[in-house]
């Protein structure tokens, strides 16, 4: 560790020499600009390096594509080009058009016989806590009239349901690109958060996704005749979810003795067909969102002051 002191010039100013290794392998030299800015933990200084914001997709198997496409988008992509060595057909480009119904601000810039290209245009913010509050105030939603379908089954009420676990969907992608631009380029975003957290947070975005997955894959098993052995179960489940998602947040470590043992009664309980199984599925992400928690309110360093007084 190189620790290097901080010298005060005329006008107020502090300056700070830097490792002459470092500005070599660099290849700056004493006219070069760098880029100085704050994140939570200190200052940051880098060169103004332009990020590569475009990626060409050779169409191959679609599914394939489609796949690249939307993990391209999440993962901060601006233009996204597929091209074909021969004329792309209408249907697969009619699927390919279809994507930008499963991302926000994903649009097609412009298409020829052989290529279809797709421009990313959307507003991120950088307060990535309130988002997620956000994301998981629409999954509590949902739970809620799950509980309320048990109660009284409808095929409209289940549609409904698959419906916004679609649009919840979108809104997945949006926080895993708002997390990956932050990441990369946080002189753009700036989280304010302690760097291992921000992992945490990526680590539980992947939980709840996953969670939302197989709620979606419960409502399409769910029968009629299974609903009275599922409602107390699903409220077992409805009841552990929000332990592990306040814990999550508030770093209050106190609720996991609750959540592990509504998630053995969840295991005993549940019925031992494929909706059940998916319930214990959905319980086992609450446990994973509670390790998320434990590992969350672990810091080696504490910057909380710092970050407070300035």
């Amino acid at each position: 560790m190189n620790v290097r002191r901080l010298q005060k010039i005329k006008g107020g100013s502090y300056i700070i020499s830097l490792p002459s290794d470092w500005v070599r392998k660099m290849k700056l030299d004493v006219k070069s600009g760098l880029k100085v800015y704050e994140v939570y933990d200190g200052l940051k200084i880098r060169p103004p390096v332009k990020p590569n914001l475009e990626k060409v997709i050779e169409l191959g198997d679609l599914e394939t594509t489609k796949y690249l496409i939307v993990t391209y988008y999440m993962q901060g992509l601006d233009r996204i080009v597929v091209k074909s060595g021969s004329v792309i057909p209408l249907e697969v480009k009619k699927e390919l058009r279809e994507l930008q119904l499963q991302c926000y601000g994903l649009e097609v810039e412009s298409e020829s016989f052989d290529s279809i290209t797709f421009r990313v245009n959307v507003n991120l913010n950088g307060n990535l806590i309130e988002s997620m509050r956000q994301f998981i105030t629409k999954i509590e939603n949902i739970l809620n009239d799950v509980e309320l379908l048990l109660g009284n089954f409808t095929d409209e009420m289940r549609e409904d349901l698959l419906a916004r676990i679609s649009i919840l969907n979108k809104d997945y992608r949006l926080l895993i690109r708002m997390i990956a631009v932050g990441v990369q380029r946080d002189d753009e975003i700036n989280f304010q958060l302690y760097p291992k957290d921000v992992i945490l947070f990526a680590i539980a975005m992947r939980d709840l996704g996953r969670f939302i997955t197989h709620l979606m894959f419960f409502l399409r098993e769910i029968k009629r005749e299974e609903l009275e052995s599922m409602a107390s179960n699903f409220k077992t489940l409805r009841e552990i979810f929000i332990l592990a998602i306040n814990m999550f947040l508030t770093e209050d470590l106190s609720p996991m003795g609750k959540i592990r043992e509504g998630f053995r009664n969840l295991e005993k309980g549940a019925p031992r067909n494929e909706a059940g199984k998916e319930l214990v599925r959905m319980g086992s992400y609450c446990i994973a969102m509670m390790d998320n928690a434990v590992n969350k309110s672990v810091r080696l360093y504490d910057f909380s002051s710092f970050a407070t007084s300035s």
